[in-house]
């Protein structure tokens, strides 16, 4: 039987610096695979640090998660983190938690949560910290902290380069917080202007890489209306289903647009007591594993259902594998683990 612990976070913007042969270089990131391996992801979402949270507790939980996630896929090339790093916090807290995750010494990137938006701080205080010189492992391009005509504050694009050639793009979208819309509010989506931004990103690297289009996985926070399509057409790869699902009631055009784009999988947080997947026309789609037991998390048989999830991003191939590694917060040991070899075949 299942039940939900309650305790009681906001998250953090990254990016770095970037080029490219073509334009757009103000929110693009490049990164180098090494040699023949794989490229791989380590996916954490709703760490939700709080004012109410055992530090000392929660950052072991966290670089035990790394060191597991590094024995288990032999190294982490980047760290993803989707959305609601905090809550109801302050700078110190919030500078805390992106120390610990600097010193693991891995390249790290992460998309604002709704909870992020939360804190004793601005959107513009975060981005300048983690884009400070201080943290040499963050990766969070300059445009992000300017004005622009895209939505949100943490939309970049990091091209996985293997010598000269674009293998793989990995995309941070800011899905917001709240939208009013007579007289209440309810959780925002991917906007029109930031699925313009991610289909001529898409596009530019297509005419980059001889009119081929390169593969592409998404990372963001609010899941999008399409969860229902998923759950009724697609096919299950696996994971739970423990709560609703919280996504926005308006719906965006991104799933489609990123379908026609080989967009290749789309992966996000929000919903902590979910992490399971789908795929549906070639792309796979779901949550990751909650990082944290912080405002609440689920429990199967007395383990926490809490972790990560990894991303193994093939050599000269649009596949990959994902896995999800379920560490029990109270004993860090690994209680479960759910892999899916090449789930895009």
């Amino acid at each position: 039987m299942k039940n939900k612990r309650f305790a009681i976070i906001a998250l953090m913007p990254l990016l770095f610096s970037c080029s490219g042969p073509l334009a757009s270089a103000a929110h693009v990131i490049e990164m180098n695979a090494s040699g023949d391996e794989d490229f791989n992801v380590l996916q954490f979402t709703d760490i939700h640090w709080n004012y109410s949270t055992n530090i000392k507790e929660a950052s072991a939980f966290l670089t035990n998660t790394v060191n597991v996630a590094k024995a288990r896929a032999g190294h982490i090339d980047l760290i993803e983190i989707t959305g609601d790093s905090l809550l109801v916090a302050n700078k110190k807290i919030a500078t805390t938690l992106y120390d610990l995750v600097e010193s693991w010494e891995i390249p790290w990137a992460f998309t604002f949560g709704n909870h992020d938006y939360e804190g004793e701080w601005s959107e513009a205080w975060m981005n300048n910290l983690v884009s400070s010189s201080k943290y040499k492992h963050a990766i969070l391009p300059e445009a992000v902290n300017k004005e622009d005509d895209v939505d949100g504050f943490s939309n970049y694009v990091i091209n996985v380069k293997r010598g000269t050639k674009v293998e793989w793009q990995i995309y941070n979208i800011d899905t917001h917080n709240l939208v009013e819309e007579f007289g209440s509010y309810d959780y925002d989506f991917i906007h029109e202007n930031q699925v313009q931004w991610y289909e001529e990103e898409a596009q530019l690297a297509k005419q980059n890489n001889g009119g081929t289009s390169v593969p592409s996985i998404a990372f963001f926070h609010i899941p999008p209306t399409d969860i229902y399509d998923f759950e009724k057409d697609g096919t299950l790869v696996g994971g739970i289903k423990d709560e609703k699902f919280c996504p926005g009631e308006h719906a965006s055009e991104f799933v489609k647009v990123a379908k026609e784009n080989n967009c290749r999988g789309m992966f996000f947080g929000h919903d902590h007591s979910n992490d399971i997947v789908w795929k549906k026309d070639n792309i796979v789609f779901g949550y990751g594993v909650k990082a944290n037991t912080e405002l609440y998390s689920t429990e199967k048989d007395g383990i926490d259902i809490t972790g990560c999830a990894i991303l193994s991003l093939h050599k000269d191939s649009d596949k990959f594998d994902l896995e999800h590694l379920i560490i029990d917060y109270d004993t860090k040991q690994v209680s479960e683990t759910l892999t899916w070899k090449e789930i895009n075949l």
